[in-house]
């Protein structure tokens, strides 16, 4: 570019040389001649070519003055190469950092330099360069000390006397090895050797808000048998000094350090960056831990015992996990709600909801973990509590062998594997499903209905069959409840409240109605239904105690009799009920007695006192008809009772009421003897049949033919003859011709 500006100034030059020829000979021609003025022709020529010498010399020393001269713009830098003399190149070297012949790697800066032409020269003029603020300048040296052998990227062995690779002869002398070096440029303006350092610009490593960066490193020691993630190394400031790192041990791999959001100055080549979201839990839930590394667990062991989690920040700090003996595997310890900053590579987390106690409820433990319950001497062993046990000789013998050995040790405190003699009252609680299992056990009262109600768990009515034979069907609710410090045992009996309802309450109850009813008459069972329902209580009550159960009530709420019984006890109500209302009339007959009785006396009150003697003869009479009286209401009385044992069984109906004619028969005669005296009976009785006979044992006329009055009494007797012939044929209702009577 010089020599071409030389060449084009030569021309200017020569080309007013040649001008100023032209117009001198111009003026020649015109003027008089030389020799009219005097003035010789060799002077002319003489100025012609000291003109010339003037524009070549001029050429010539600019050439000079730019090649030895060299002004370097304010942004710019020169690089230069020695010709001709001087020291060769150490061997493998292509820049000269010690003035040895070639390119130089020494630039000139900004500024007037002198440079020794022909020896040196300036061979280009490059820019600086500019790293935005969100860049990173990667940089790849063309020369320099060679790659340690099983290294990918050069270490920075001249450290800051390159002034970040401003000073490439700085580079060069202390060591500064060829290849992509680990030590890269940050935003800013550099004045870089273009031939020596390649710069490749690339992007910052950002890392957003709730997400981490997790980093593998492409070069490093090579990792230990069995070790999934590199140890973390102090100094190398979150990976923006890859040389600290690699100096310092750090290893090849996946990284136990990661990112948190922010922004990074990273050697993205040598360390690649791998988004991952922040382990976030939720409100209601709780997080699960699973190490990938560290000491094996026992095999005893469900989960692992963890660290404190305030040593490794809730296993945010993955090195001090390692360092304070954590286990692989499930971690008994829990991340509670929050955002945690998690490395994936070593840890897994998965999300579990919270364990809710609701209001009414305990919660029963099952513990996982802990020391071994058989280590539990007697002393120590937990016993279920006072008031909810029974009588030793009341129990199952295989319970109480159970309550002597095994199920002490099931039954367990604080500390110790089993069911967890402590529960958990109603709330929220952080519980590792896999640590804990927790049990929801009611203490409420809860109903269990054979009858199809609505409660949660309902079952047929009970098909029993009576003393008796009858089938019937029995309704019963039962109430029970179980006391909080009880809990415990009825999940180490029976498991659940659905196995308590299914395996133990419904057989037993089952059970006893069966026994029960099997006993009695399946109607005496329906009228006794208080006493048979308190007999129910208190067996059900006597047995579900042994499995630490409350009983509160046990109610019968249907009986279901069969349609034929139930018919004929509806009749023999029915009877019942007739009889009592024909009793209600005798009752009502022999009042109406008594009144007509009383106001017959009243009304011959007249007649009592003009003859002593018709009163005695009209209180017989009245004594004869209210005996009668009294015989016919307890006839009917009888006969009422008769009618109603016939609708209770036709059968026994027909000998009941003859029995009840006897009875009301022989009672009348009693009552007649006592009024009128065997005799008198005797006689009325058979007045009585002779007149139903109509047998007539007297003449409907008695004619008296003797008289003391001679022959006027014989007639007489004969015209009462007569008139009472015509008397007797007037009633029949024909009159019948006088005859005569002999």
């Amino acid at each position: 570019m010089r020599l071409n500006m030389v060449y084009r100034m030569a021309g200017i030059v020569g080309a007013i040389a040649l001008d100023s020829v032209v117009r001198a000979e111009n003026l020649a021609l015109q003027s008089p001649p030389v020799a009219q003025i005097g003035l010789p022709v060799a002077g002319t020529a003489f100025l012609l070519w000291i003109v010339v010498g003037a524009v070549a010399a001029i050429i010539v020393l600019y050439f000079i003055v730019s090649r030895w001269v060299v002004n370097i713009g304010s942004s710019e830098i020169a690089i230069t190469e020695r010709r001709f003399s001087g020291r060769r190149l150490p061997a493998g070297r292509v820049f000269a950092a010690n003035g040895e012949v070639g390119i130089q790697a020494a630039y000139l800066a900004p500024g007037l330099h002198i440079v020794p032409w022909p020896y040196v020269r300036v061979v280009s003029k490059h820019n600086f360069v500019t790293i935005a603020s969100d860049e990173l300048g990667v940089v790849t040296a063309a020369d320099g000390e060679s790659m340690p052998s099983g290294r990918i990227y050069a270490e920075d062995k001249a450290g800051e006397k390159h002034d970040n690779f401003q000073d490439p002869a700085a580079f060069l002398n202390d060591g500064g090895i060829r290849g992509k070096q680990l030590r890269f440029l940050t935003n800013g303006t550099f004045k870089i050797h273009p031939l020596l350092f390649k710069i490749e610009k690339i992007k910052k490593t950002v890392i957003p808000q709730g997400a981490i960066g997790v980093v593998t490193a492409a070069d490093g020691v090579t990792l230990g048998q069995g070790q999934l993630l590199g140890r973390r190394v102090d100094g190398h400031d979150a990976f923006q000094k890859a040389e600290v790192f690699l100096t310092r041990g750090g290893q090849k791999g996946p990284q136990i350090e990661f990112l948190r959001p922010g922004t990074y100055n990273i050697f993205a080549d040598m360390f690649q960056v791998e988004l991952q979201r922040a382990i976030t839990i939720g409100d209601d839930q709780i997080g699960m831990v699973e190490a990938r590394d560290g000491r094996p667990m026992s095999r005893e062991d469900v989960v692992a015992p963890t660290p404190d989690v305030g040593l490794h920040n809730s296993f945010q700090d993955a090195q001090a996990f390692l360092e304070n003996g954590g286990f692989r595997g499930p971690q008994e310890s829990v991340l509670r709600p929050g955002t945690y900053y998690i490395n994936p590579y070593l840890f897994a987390v998965f999300a579990a909801p919270l364990s809710v106690i609701r209001q009414g409820e305990v919660g029963v433990l099952i513990s996982n973990i802990g020391k071994d319950p058989s280590t539990l001497d007697a002393e120590s062993s937990p016993s279920a509590p006072v008031e909810s046990q029974k009588d030793a000789s009341a129990q199952d013998p295989d319970d109480a062998r159970v309550d002597r050995g095994v199920r002490t040790r099931h039954v367990v405190p604080d500390g110790f594997r089993g069911i967890q003699r402590n529960v958990l009252g109603p709330g929220k609680y952080n519980i590792n499903p896999r640590a804990f299992t927790v049990i929801p056990i009611p203490t409420t009262t809860r109903s269990v209905e054979w009858g199809g109600g609505k409660t949660d768990a309902n079952f047929d009515p009970f098909q029993v069959v009576s003393h008796d034979g009858f089938e019937m069907k029995v309704e019963v609710r039962c109430q029970y409840r179980i006391l909080p410090e009880n809990a415990p045992y009825v999940v180490q009996k029976l498991g659940s409240i659905a196995d308590l309802e299914a395996n133990v309450i419904h057989p037993q109850i089952d059970g006893i109605f069966r026994a029960q009813v099997s006993k009695s008459p399946a109607i005496s069972y329906q009228q006794n239904r208080a006493e048979e329902q308190t007999a129910a209580e208190r067996a059900v009550r006597d047995d579900l105690s042994a499995y630490k159960v409350e009983v509160v009530s046990v109610m019968i709420t249907n009986i279901h009799l069969p349609e034929a019984l139930m018919k004929t006890t509806q009749e023999k109500n029915l009877a019942e009920q007739r009889k009592s209302m024909f009793d209600a009339q005798e009752q009502s007959e022999k009042r109406r007695i008594e009144f007509q009785k009383t106001k017959s006396q009243a009304d011959q009150q007249d007649a009592l006192i003009k003859a002593e003697v018709g009163i005695t003869i009209a209180k017989h009479e009245a004594s004869q008809a209210e005996e009668r009286a009294r015989g016919t209401a307890a006839q009917i009385r009888l006969q009422s009772e008769a009618d109603a044992a016939r609708a209770k069984n036709v059968g026994d109906a027909e000998a009941a009421v003859i029995q009840s004619k006897g009875e009301a028969q022989a009672e009348a005669y009693r009552k007649q003897v006592l009024a009128l005296t065997a005799q008198g009976v005797t006689l009325v009785e058979v007045t009585k049949a002779i007149a139903a006979a109509g047998l007539k044992i007297t003449p409907d006329v008695v004619v008296n033919g003797s008289g003391g009055d001679g022959g006027g009494a014989g007639s007489g007797g004969l015209v009462n003859l007569l008139l009472a012939n015509m008397l007797r044929d007037q009633r029949s209702g024909s009159v019948a011709p006088p005859t005569a009577a002999s």
